[in-house]
């Protein structure tokens, strides 16, 4: 899930880059730095050309540290944190990509709050709340995402969103100012939030949940795994779902109608589990994973005359992406 994004310079080139940039990023950061960084390695759909530069700061201090450094340098900045729900593109990324994985995974509680790091896996943040007999946080069960994402894409299922429990949020702006904005500022939707599209990154967010036995929160925790694994697929390279749902039907109903499970174009496929995910097979391109994508959103459109929307988010340079002949 990407947790920010900000606009790149109009004037930007690789070359931004500088030895000097390099050096003082060494000096002044403590975090990791690393050049012409496969960005495959870093999502769920296990594709993606090279990031410029990639960065994991060491904490909130680091992080401001590197965007002062960045933005000097005119190098535009992509923030992410589990790389799931993400497509990279094949050129990969042009800039800077910040990761907040594994730093920025703290987890506490206060009676019936949690405060969970924007780096901190969704899993791990449920089985949490659960030792700690706090319910709520299972809506998100089997999201391959971090809470950063979760909070500006409002992860969730069709059980509940991550924005029901949201109390307020900590914030880092890209000029390095902390703030603290309310749930309700956050204008939350259907897998959209006033995050999106902005220069806020996610430090933290404080959840308040409802006190429950472990016992029942285990047992519900249980049902909905059960309930995901026999509807999706699990253990492959898949980014979530493709589509968001329209407001009448589910997007996976839309293209299992239409004859979309077991297309394949190259190395993605769209699965026979669950017809609105795409499964990345060894020697899969991101290119082949859009253009099938492309194939679905046509499937349905001519099908049925619904305009799907993407739920995966392209990132990084698509410049040269040409449709393929399949569609």
């Amino acid at each position: 899930m990407i947790t920010s994004s900000f606009k790149p310079e109009e004037n930007y080139s690789p070359a931004a880059v500088t030895d000097d940039l390099l050096q003082a990023l060494t000096i002044h950061v403590r975090g990791r730095i690393v050049r012409n960084e496969p960005m495959a390695s870093h999502t769920t759909f296990r594709v993606g050309g090279p990031a410029d530069l990639f960065l994991a700061p060491a904490d909130a201090e680091d992080l401001a540290v590197m965007l002062e450094l960045l933005y000097a340098a005119h190098v535009p900045v992509r923030v992410i944190g589990n790389g799931s729900n993400l497509l990279v593109a094949d050129a990969g990324i042009r800039g800077a990509v910040i990761c907040l994985t594994p730093h920025f995974a703290s987890l506490t509680h206060a009676e019936d709050m949690i405060t969970a790091g924007a780096g901190a896996k969704l899993w791990r943040a449920v089985h949490y709340a659960a030792e700690q007999s706090l319910s709520g946080l299972e809506s998100t069960m089997g999201i391959p995402g971090t809470i950063g994402g979760a909070l500006v894409m409002n992860a969730g299922t069709d059980v509940g969103s991550i924005s029901d429990l949201v109390v307020s949020a900590d914030f880092l702006t890209a000029s390095g100012e902390r703030l603290v904005k309310s749930g309700e500022q956050l204008d939350y939707g259907y897998r959209c939030s006033a995050l999106q599209g902005g220069n806020l990154i996610v430090l933290s967010t404080q959840l308040r949940l409802t006190p429950s036995a472990p016992d029942v929160i285990r047992a519900k925790m249980t049902r909905l795994e059960a309930k995901r694994t026999s509807r999706q697929p699990t253990r492959c390279h898949t980014a979530g779902s493709t589509f968001k749902n329209p407001e009448d039907i589910a997007a996976g109903k839309l293209l299992d109608r239409a004859g979309a499970k077991g297309y394949r174009i190259g190395g993605a496929e769209v699965s026979e589990k669950h017809a609105n995910f795409i499964l990345a097979h060894t020697g899969a391109t991101a290119s082949d994973i859009r253009n099938l994508a492309h194939w679905m959103h046509r499937r349905v459109h001519e099908a049925f005359g619904y305009d799907l929307e993407m739920e995966i988010e392209l990132l990084g340079e698509w410049t040269e992406w040409q449709a393929c002949e399949a569609w």
